[in-house]
């Protein structure tokens, strides 16, 4: 993708607001539309909403409103956010939940602004075994399970307290898979808790490029998730351990990739480094930008992860497509008993009546096959036939004609009729 200016315009002010450095002014009017639909995309109008109020520029109303009303919404989501952790991390503990949290009000606190943050929900990460017990305690806490886009399972109460819970299947790799489980044993826990684990900042690095790496592969990548990443990099950045993290991103099988992502967000909000290849990290942008869209080729060659889960995708299709055609050759009961009432009282003679249906369905086509060819030799020999089509064809046409005049006439007649009795309802006696 040619990045047009709107998408390096959010860039950069996406960096001068994590930098906190005055907002640039744009080179040229951007179209501010477009980079409310894109910063609404990858969930980040609410801190562009920062970067727009001291600029000087002719910023439509409507879309200076839209960007205030994300601002308001993150406003408000902090200190809710906030409160139902705590409440959550009680019922956890209580409950005997072994897991651990990605601690939201630790998150805030690496934002320049608390309100900038992008995670919108408290996240927990369990053992499969603990799905049906945590579904009930946040039921009985007044959460409702609601559909999400976002690999777990998702929970909100009113006025907007929103939990996300997921286990090792959120990732897509084996290795990521096993080095989810071994979280869930190695952690340590909580001060003053016994079944909340805590995670260190090295396994809070390696977990969330575990989730950055899987969500570019499967194209879910998201400009939030990038920041939330980048701050909490920059926080740690000096203490961790890097000879472990590395070990730990070989054995994941993603230091390639986790190298070129982290030398690009650091080109976005950092230091503004050098290119050295610009090809691949031009893909990389355009593959985030527009969420696996575009730069699916060359990212693929140093991730292979991304041919993997697309020819994943390509057997469930393949799958699916032969449900379907299994589904068609032989429907259930209830169908076929609509075809053959007698089906009702024999049951067992099922399969008997599925080949009998398969049976009358390759007649039929026969028939309509071979009845086409004797009318294409009836013509042949008899071209007055053709005339005789012709016209039968022009008579089927203009009486569709004449009836939908009909049907258009109609509600203007009744609309007549209707004003006239209007009028004769107004003559005085």
């Amino acid at each position: 993708m040619s990045k047009g200016y709107e998408e390096r315009y959010l860039i950069l002010l996406l960096s001068s607001i994590l930098n906190q450095k005055p907002s640039p002014e744009p080179l040229r009017q951007p179209d501010w539309e477009k980079m409310y639909r894109l910063a609404d995309y990858h969930n980040v109008a609410h801190a562009v909403y920062y970067g727009i109020m001291g600029l000087e520029e002719n910023i439509p109303q409507a879309i200076r409103q839209r960007f205030f009303d994300k601002y308001l919404e993150a406003v408000h989501r902090t200190g809710r956010l906030r409160a139902g952790e705590k409440q959550v991390l009680a019922l956890l503990e209580r409950n005997k939940v072994n897991c651990f949290l990605l601690r939201y009000s630790d998150t805030v606190k690496y934002y320049p602004i608390e309100e900038m943050c992008c995670r919108e929900s408290i996240e927990i990460g369990t053992d499969k075994k603990y799905g049906r017990l945590i579904g009930e305690i946040l039921e009985k806490a007044d959460f409702e399970e609601r559909h999400t886009e976002e690999r777990g399972r998702f929970y909100y109460r009113v006025p907007g307290i929103r939990i996300l819970y997921y286990t090792h299947s959120m990732f897509f790799s084996k290795p990521m898979r096993k080095y989810f489980k071994g979280l869930l044993t190695t952690l340590p826990t909580r001060k003053g808790y016994q079944y909340v684990r805590e995670m260190t900042p090295d396994d809070q690095y390696l977990f969330l490029m575990s989730r950055l790496t899987d969500c570019y592969a499967r194209g879910e990548i998201s400009l939030n998730q990038i920041m939330d990443f980048w701050v909490f990099y920059k926080k740690y950045a000096e203490v961790f351990s890097w000879p472990y993290i590395y070990e730990k991103l070989k054995k994941l099988k993603i230091a390639e990739f986790a190298e070129k992502l982290e030398y690009l967000i650091l080109r976005w909000f950092n230091t503004g480094a050098g290119i050295e290849n610009t090809e691949i990290y031009d893909a990389m942008e355009s593959y985030i930008l527009t969420k696996g869209s575009e730069g699916r080729e060359i990212s693929s060659q140093f991730l292979p992860l991304i041919k993997t889960v697309a020819d994943c995708y390509a057997r469930d299709r393949r799958a699916e497509r032969i449900r379907k055609i299994i589904k068609w050759l032989f429907p259930d009961r209830r169908y076929m008993e609509t075809i053959y009432p007698t089906l009702e009282n024999l049951g067992g003679l099922l399969p008997l009546f599925w080949f009998l249906r398969l049976g009358r369905y390759s007649l039929r086509t026969v028939c309509r096959g071979v009845k086409e060819k004797i009318l294409i030799q009836l013509r042949e020999m008899f071209p007055f036939l053709k005339r005789v089509d012709v016209w039968v064809k022009n008579k089927r046409l203009n009486k569709q004609k004449k009836d939908r005049e009909h049907m258009a006439d109609q509600p203007m007649e009744t609309g007549d009729q209707k004003q006239a009795e209007d009028k004769t309802a107004e003559i005085p006696k």
